[in-house]
């Protein structure tokens, strides 16, 4: 099967060893909250995410220092997957110049709309940026309305186009640059197996994650509407199955377990129960602790907190982890699948 390269079992591997030899090998960074292209229905960001952002977000000059910081100590991987759209935050096109220049790889989220000719696709891959493209399905009149804008769907279209015109796809080795973000609800279901033919033409990624009981979902008690049948999943499982050659799962971030969180504002955060990176792992309305701010701590010290707070946790709340964790995932989530995130953890970072 086709590997997302930022999630493929190499990057993994590579960042568990160096976090084992006390290395920073991956940031899970928020940019902007920004992101006026858009209004999905299932959001689970707001009332955070909207079309002005958020006031007292990082500076340039304070992701330089971060990155930086980080670099000196291993550094190989950005993963930008929360908040809003990174191609709307002012001080991207800095951002991705500085990673290229330090052989530093970018992960993104994003919705493409942003993405409007072949020069800003060609620019990004040039860059390095590996990038999860929104796609869950390919009717235009249905994708709109999960995109909340009449209109959105076309232009999503025209990025997926011109990423693959600019040459993003799988290489020989069958690693990919490009994924496409698919979530099953009833809206999309029955377009979601021509995406995933699609993927598997052009070299793509199809990263099926179930739909996050969060955000939008809950506040508007949504899971009625846009939830599967037992049928539909069952369906959609057999696609993923035929399209991976085998039991389907999302892949494991490595940045889950290896690294720090940091959020638009300079916030160190890790989900409360297990001190891991990414709050959104169970697909849940995230409860998190604030280890620290990179405003005021250098990036050392708050790694150093974070893997003494997750240590801690694996002892004190080693019952409660297991129990979150034991839950049933078709598909797998932000990040994986949590019980096998949680094996990995204790097989290869808790001895």
């Amino acid at each position: 099967m086709i590997e997302y390269r930022p999630w493929s079992k190499n990057v993994l591997k590579e960042c568990i060893a160096d976090s084992k030899n006390g290395k920073i090998p991956a940031i899970d960074l928020e940019l902007t909250a920004k992101c006026s292209g858009a209004c999905c229905i299932y959001c689970d960001s707001k009332p955070d995410v909207c079309d002005a952002g958020m006031s007292h977000e990082l500076n340039f000059q304070q992701l330089k220092k971060l990155i930086l910081g980080a670099k000196k100590r291993g550094l190989k991987w950005i993963y930008t997957c929360g908040l809003g759209e990174p191609l709307e935050d002012p001080k991207f096109w800095e951002l991705i110049e500085l990673l290229k220049e330090n052989d530093i790889q970018l992960s993104m989220f994003s919705n493409g709309i942003f993405i409007k000719d072949l020069d800003i696709a060609r620019k990004l891959k040039e860059c390095n940026v590996n990038i999860v493209l929104k796609m869950d399905t390919f009717d235009e009149k249905k994708f709109d309305t999960i995109l909340g804008k009449n209109g959105a769907a076309k232009k999503i279209y025209k990025a997926r186009d011109l990423l693959i015109k600019a040459g993003y796809g799988a290489d020989k080795n069958g690693l990919t640059n490009l994924a496409f973000s698919i979530v099953p609800t009833k809206l999309s279901v029955d377009g979601i197996p021509e995406v995933v033919s699609f993927c598997k033409e052009h070299g793509i990624f199809a990263s099926i994650g179930e739909l996050e009981q969060a955000g939008e979902v809950i506040k508007k008690n949504l899971e009625p509407e846009l939830g599967l049948s037992e049928e539909e999943i069952r369906k959609l499982k057999a696609v993923a199955d035929e399209y991976c050659d085998g039991s389907y799962m999302r892949p494991i971030c490595p940045c889950i377990m290896t690294g720090v969180h940091i959020d638009n504002l300079g916030n160190c955060l890790v989900d409360r129960d297990s001190g891991l990176n990414c709050k959104w792992f169970l697909l849940k309305d995230p409860s998190v602790e604030k280890i620290g701010n990179i405003k005021e701590k250098n990036i050392e010290e708050l790694h150093k907190s974070v893997q003494e707070y997750r240590e801690r946790a694996f002892v004190d709340r080693k019952d409660k982890i297991h129990q979150s964790c034991n839950v049933s995932y078709v598909f797998g989530g932000c990040g994986g699948n949590p019980k096998d995130i949680i094996e990995l953890i204790e097989k290869e970072l808790m001895k």
